[in-house]
């Protein structure tokens, strides 16, 4: 071990940047360093005074599966850090961040806004640096909802942007900007001062050389003549696509087992998670009010119209989803996001008049 927290406090000292876990796995086991396990790095980084102090608690959820199985598909984020210290950092107030769909390869570059012209900027260095991207995934930022701005994305670069509806859709990007600034603020811990911009390629250089755990490949190694390889090692099977393609069941005939099954009927009457709605503005949360003062759900009544088993994103398992007739047909909702409507709100909200 005591080579591995070399190589660690060398490259945080050198670079600004505080390897992971799996990467130090790596290097122990490129080195041939007996001893040394994954349990063993983990108790070394959360005694360390720059990791332990950005440790988080994580959420155990199960979301669904990824319904895109093919390279070059990228979800996108845009994330302000420190956006006061911008005349030490070339005039950045954050960074954009694209993680791919499958080897989570990261790119991020520094921005001056998050404006049109400086999406346009960032998105064409991205796509200059990776090549191959042919969907980006983003949630509905000013900048992507303007139709003007996709089209011109489109004719540059023939890429398509669709957007993410909901939380359990856009988790990738999310959790890669939290990924960022976590190394951001360890190297500037480490570093000392408030320039941060130059850390960010060094930290995805860093992440794109360490390998996928459970396969063979480095994440800036899988292309598009590999990538059907990589998945059979990443989903431990020799027919990818037969598990993808199997990634769906229900709802049954027999309706004892969709009773079984699934906690609400077609056409049942049910309150939406405030947080889960993107329709309705006035339904979201607002930052200083604790669902505990307003509520955890809204008041206006929905309608289930269609539910399916879904394979969770590791597909280990199934989960139930639904879809409700006045937000459309997709499957974007999860049973602790719904509640049954009480009836008082059930006779003042009659139900849409054309059912899908």
């Amino acid at each position: 071990m005591e080579k591995v927290k070399a190589h660690f406090e060398k490259t945080l000292e050198k670079k600004g940047v505080a390897l992971t876990a799996q990467q130090l796995l790596e290097h122990a086991r490129l080195k041939k360093l007996e001893g040394v396990t994954k349990k063993k790095i983990y108790k070394f980084l959360q005694t360390h005074p720059i990791v332990a102090h950005f440790s988080t608690a994580r959420k155990n959820a199960h979301f669904q599966s990824a319904t895109v199985m093919r390279p070059g598909v990228f979800q996108i984020d845009y994330a302000e850090f420190h956006k006061n210290w911008f005349m030490s950092n070339k005039g950045s107030t954050g960074f954009l961040v694209a993680v791919e769909n499958f080897t989570n390869k990261l790119f991020a570059v520094p921005s001056t806004g998050k404006g049109t012209k400086q999406w346009v900027k960032a998105i064409s260095e991205f796509v200059e640096n990776t090549r191959n991207v042919r969907v980006i995934l983003s949630d509905r930022d000013s900048v992507a909802k303007s139709s003007k701005f996709r089209k011109k994305i489109q004719q540059d670069y023939n890429i398509k942007w669709l957007f993410l509806r909901k939380g359990h859709k856009a988790y990738l990007a999310e959790r890669y900007v939290r990924f960022l600034k976590t190394k951001l603020s360890q190297a500037l811990r480490q570093k000392g001062g408030k320039s941060w911009v130059d850390f960010l390629r060094e930290i995805c250089k860093e992440y794109n050389r360490s390998k996928v755990e459970g396969t063979s490949f480095r994440r800036q190694a899988v292309n598009q003549a590999n990538f059907s390889q990589f998945l059979s090692q990443l989903l431990k099977t020799k027919e990818p696509e037969l598990l993808f393609n199997s990634s769906k069941a229900g709802p049954f005939v027999q309706e004892s087992w969709n009773k079984k099954i699934f906690k609400f009927d077609l056409g049942q009457r049910v309150l939406l998670s405030r947080v889960a709605n993107w329709i309705d503005a006035g339904e979201k949360m607002r930052v200083f009010t604790r669902p505990s003062v307003r509520g955890s759900f809204g008041y206006r009544v929905f309608t289930v119209g269609a539910r399916q088993l879904r394979a969770t994103k590791n597909f280990k398992s199934l989960v139930p989803v639904y879809s409700l007739l006045e937000l459309g047909p997709s499957l974007h909702f999860y049973a602790n996001e719904l509640k049954n409507a009480p009836p008082s709100l059930v006779s003042e909200q009659p139900p849409p008049q054309k059912q899908q």
